[in-house]
């Protein structure tokens, strides 16, 4: 079981903390970090307030190069220069000499297992390249997304190859009608941040729709 515990996001839901546009999560188990929302200071006082130390992140996951995601690298990298950073060869050369005020990025090109039963897709998309987080679970893979602009279908599509997808959590941007078909099969849907339709979505999908937001925890 993973514990995903969504600690920046523009939806509210847990009081005392801040909502900001942007997203972050933290999987508890691998003290492993996707994203960084958009400013280090909301960043860190957030998990201040969920009673996460900074210091203790080990692993820092970026999905893509936007603001909303990459705000706080600074103020997590401060905290832990060792923690190891995972991005891809869509970034640029300002964020990635950022990274490297502290450590050396290691930059992924294809599926890439970063922890015990946690990989990344690697990038994904043309427009806007971006990679999600992949978590193995017993009943299939939860798939984290920081804004899904490859489309959740392609990337549900590139996971499914390594086995069924149980569950999505993150942004969905840019949802589609074959997005939405697509989600058809995902048991446990928490979208939140940048999600397109989200309405849609949870009228849709009842029965597997959870609302995400600041301060949610996911337990799968």
């Amino acid at each position: 079981m993973f514990t995903i515990t969504e600690v920046y996001n523009n939806i509210p839901c847990r009081e005392g903390l801040t909502a900001d546009w942007g997203f972050s999560c933290l999987i508890e188990e691998a003290g492993l970090l996707f994203d960084t929302g958009a400013k280090g200071d909301v960043l860190v006082s957030n998990m201040r307030v969920l009673g996460i130390d900074p210091a203790a992140i080990r692993r820092l996951v970026l999905s893509h190069d936007h603001w909303d995601h990459i705000g706080g690298i600074e103020a997590v990298l401060a905290a832990n220069p060792a923690a190891e950073v995972y991005v891809h060869d869509a970034f640029s050369e300002k964020t990635l000499s950022e990274i490297r005020k502290y450590t050396e990025p290691r930059i992924v090109t294809e599926w890439t297992e970063v922890a015990n039963g946690i990989a990344v897709t690697g990038p994904l998309g043309t427009d806007t390249r971006e990679q999600s987080l992949v978590l193995s679970t017993p009943g299939g893979h939860l798939v984290v997304t920081g804004c899904a602009h490859p489309h959740i279908g392609r990337i549900i599509e590139q996971v499914s190859a390594a086995g069924p997808v149980r569950g999505v959590i993150g942004g969905l941007h840019t949802v589609t009608g074959e997005d939405i078909d697509a989600l058809a099969g995902v048991a446990y849907l928490g979208t939140s941040h940048c999600t397109d339709r989200i309405g849609e979505l949870a009228e849709r999908y009842p029965g597997s729709f959870v609302p995400g937001g600041v301060g949610k925890t996911h337990r799968l």
